[in-house]
């Protein structure tokens, strides 16, 4: 090959390359910070003890289903803001943000009043000691009222990062963590007349936090900049835009629905062997949940690119990204799957510094989970460009098998028949992730994904 060539190559992929970071490293520290909410919370609620812990730890996967939700609606909106951007259409950019915003309020309120009044039943169905049964469920209601404002948060970032805007919202990002910093231990051990919550005291903190930067975060959203108005026209429904938003928006939510009931089983499988194996695994996937950030951003970088080169019905770029941003992931996650092994101890110890049988069992859970990060990078960056391409029923399908056919039967036979015990539970990740990972590449290589996909017809 001639050396022009390789170099023109090389500054392609190098151009490429700082697309992707351009758009995956506000997210990643947007979507690490917004985990730091949760991080925080295990820290202060940490100090409470294992119970409480356990609490945070039951509520987690209902919480996750119910982002799933939202960020189902809010991602589709992102891949056709996209698409319609990459095709130079502002006039249908403003129209798909007005008709998300419609979709994803009437949602959330529907949701929230349905999980305030179902949170015990749920948590009965879960099985959950009574002994934190009465914490779980103030909990987890005040989480469903919170619910509407958490969908807010995800469709102003969305609106956003489906123009190429990312860095802008991270200073409402950040203001929300000093927030809910300040809130944590006020709220849950109490100050001068403020009195101490408990573990419900980092719920409210919550609550709190997220009222505050959905109001900021639309606010930011609406200013002329970036061109979009809210006004009662564009808010009267476009039932065949709503139906295209929940046709791209509904796989992807149950895809991380699934993703969230996997959680929720193994959740389940975790309480059998007693409440400190619940809050290990609390601990562990909330660590694992702000590791995995970073392959996650580069996925959603991967779908907005994917997005707007078909908008410019560019499939060569299209290939390239996802082959480019898929090789970065993997290594990138190598580095840090390393990390994680050798520094476990020292992690679980930061989040429960005064319970050293749980700090034994967070580290072997942590050292584990470790393995699969590489693997889990490769499947979210190849899930990226399924959906970015409007493939989303694909991605949905493979995280679903992955996650019900694979690491639930391997989890179960692991932990229940085998001398393993909750180690088996812990294997189950890494095993599943090579899995996926392997799936994703023999459907990404097979291309039938890119020949579905059309460029959006413009209303110009």
């Amino acid at each position: 090959m001639p050396v022009d060539k390789i170099n023109n190559d090389a500054d392609t992929h190098g151009a490429l390359l700082k697309q992707i970071l351009k758009l995956a490293i506000p997210m990643f520290i947007g979507g690490a910070v917004h985990t730091g909410y949760h991080l925080i919370n295990s820290f202060w609620v940490g100090r409470l003890g294992a119970a409480a812990v356990a609490v945070i730890s039951v509520c987690m996967p209902i919480n996750l289903l119910l982002i799933s939700f939202g960020s189902g609606l809010s991602l589709a909106g992102s891949i056709l803001i996209a698409q319609s951007y990459g095709a130079r259409d502002h006039r249908q950019v403003e129209r798909i943000a007005a008709q998300t915003f419609l979709a994803m309020s009437s949602f959330g309120v529907l949701l929230s009043i349905a999980g305030y009044f179902l949170s015990p039943d749920i948590l009965r169905f879960m099985r959950v000691e009574q002994a934190i049964f009465a914490d779980a469920v103030h909990y987890l209601r005040v989480s469903f009222i919170g619910l509407l404002f958490l969908f807010f948060g995800a469709l102003y970032q969305a609106v956003l990062r489906g123009v190429g805007e990312t860095a802008a919202p991270l200073r409402i990002i950040f203001a929300g963590v000093v927030i809910n910093a300040a809130l944590d231990p006020l709220l849950i051990y109490g100050w001068g007349p403020i009195p101490a919550f408990g573990v419900g005291g980092a719920a409210y903190a919550t609550l709190i936090t997220q009222i505050v930067t959905a109001i900021a975060g639309m606010s930011l959203m609406l200013q002329s900049r970036y061109g979009l108005e809210f006004t009662a026209n564009k808010l009267i429904p476009d039932w065949q835009l709503i139906g295209n938003i929940f046709r791209l928006g509904f796989p992807v939510s149950i895809e991380q629905s699934m993703q969230a009931l996997t959680v929720t089983a193994m959740t389940i499988f975790a309480a059998k062997f007693g409440t400190i194996i619940l809050a290990t695994y609390g601990l562990a996937f909330r660590v694992v949940t702000f590791v995995v950030m970073f392959s996650f951003s580069i996925s959603m970088a991967i779908s907005i690119l994917v997005g707007q080169s078909i908008g410019a019905r560019n499939l060569e770029k299209l290939k390239q990204t996802a082959r480019l941003g898929t090789t970065f992931n993997f290594g990138s996650m190598i580095v840090i799957g390393g990390i994680i092994f050798l520094f476990a101890h020292p992690i679980a110890t930061f989040f429960t510094p005064h319970d050293p049988v749980l700090i034994a069992h967070g580290a072997t859970a942590l050292q584990i989970f470790s393995f699969s990060f590489a693997f889990t990078a490769i499947q979210l960056a190849l899930g990226g460009a399924f959906r970015g391409a409007g493939a989303t029923l694909l991605a949905m399908s493979l995280t679903t098998f992955g996650a019900w056919a694979i690491q639930i039967p391997v989890a179960h036979v692991l932990s229940q028949f085998t001398s393993l015990r909750e180690l088996g539970l812990w294997w189950s990740t890494p095993i599943a992730a090579v899995a996926n990972a392997i799936i994703a590449i023999v459907f990404f290589k097979g291309q039938r994904w890119i020949g579905t996909t059309k460029a959006p017809q413009t209303t110009n």
